[in-house]
């Protein structure tokens, strides 16, 4: 109910002359709130959730490298100070280097694996004839591992983004894990263990000459 502007009889809200005393009514249409402000209010918190969930999307992939399970022995390798970046699409084919035997050791140089990502090398006397490889994890674990999936028998591999391909079928490995994304769930490059000194990678050449095959 309101009051007539003329007489102040109640009148109902809607009435547009006033029963008592004839008078026409003024027209009070009732305020609409402002829609902009809020639906800006709103467009921006949406686009700040998006943004929130973005970089909480790279943030666990970020954490999933970091903090992924290493393999056995890959777990027990020495650390480098400073990880090494690899491309997500970049294809890195493996160099082969020459390797030294020192006292019981097969000596390779640091530097090298970190120039070329990806290396493999034979047992200086061909005891073995199976060569090995070295990289480093994107985490900075060295690993030093023989250099043969026994499924396809290919003794050669490559690195693309933070995985190691075999270069002959589909099969390919997390570098730090070992986990497998195709077939040759077990037949990954099998690690080695090996040891820092100052900047050459050790290998115990007995290790390396007593593999045997996983199948």
């Amino acid at each position: 109910m309101r009051q007539c502007e003329h007489c102040g009889s109640e009148i109902q809200e809607a009435a547009a002359y006033c029963p008592q005393c004839g008078s026409k009514l003024s027209t009070v249409q009732a305020r609409k709130p402002e829609t902009g402000q809020p639906k800006k209010i709103r467009t921006r918190t949406i686009a700040i959730i998006l943004t929130l969930v973005g970089l909480g999307g790279g943030m666990a992939a970020y954490l999933n490298v970091l903090l992924r399970e290493f393999h056995p022995v890959i777990a027990e390798q020495p650390l480098v100070v400073v990880p090494i970046a690899y491309g997500i699409e970049q294809k890195i084919p493996s160099q082969q280097i020459t390797a030294r035997l020192v006292e019981g050791k097969i000596v390779i140089p640091l530097k090298a694996v970190m120039d070329y990502k990806l290396v493999r090398f034979f047992d200086p006397e061909e005891v073995q004839p199976i060569p090995m490889l070295a990289y480093i994890t994107p985490e900075g674990k060295v690993v030093t591992a023989i250099s043969k999936s026994e499924n396809c028998q290919s003794t050669d591999f490559y690195l693309k983004g933070h995985n190691i391909h075999c270069a002959s079928c589909p099969s390919y490995w997390n570098m730090s894990s070992l986990e497998a994304y195709a077939c040759c769930q077990k037949y990954y490059p099998d690690p080695i263990p090996s040891s820092l000194v100052g900047e050459e990678i050790h290998i115990d050449v007995a290790l390396m000459r007593s593999w045997k095959t996983r199948l």
